[in-house]
């Protein structure tokens, strides 16, 4: 599995209908250090306005999408990315 295939895979657990904006911003990263970069600013939604995503890298490589309400967090999406 390539890092396309990964991508995808974290992608595709994030409810496109509800969060359009953030699913199209991931689609655009072309590679890991792409990722990595967006992950260290964190987050995926415009504002500051609950509810919104955050990007989150493990430091086991597994990135994590999370969603903030009133300062909780929910896991939406959680994928390993192989180099």
């Amino acid at each position: 599995m390539g890092f396309a295939a990964d991508l995808e895979a974290l992608v595709g657990q994030i409810d496109a209908g509800k969060w359009p904006d953030e699913v199209q911003l991931l689609k655009r990263v072309r590679s890991l250090p792409e990722l990595e970069q967006m992950a260290q600013h964190g987050w995926l939604s415009k504002g500051s306005r609950d509810p919104r995503l955050k990007l989150v890298r493990h430091s086991s490589g597994t990135f994590l999408v999370v969603q903030y309400v009133d300062g909780w967090s929910t896991r939406l999406a959680m994928q390993p990315m192989h180099r």
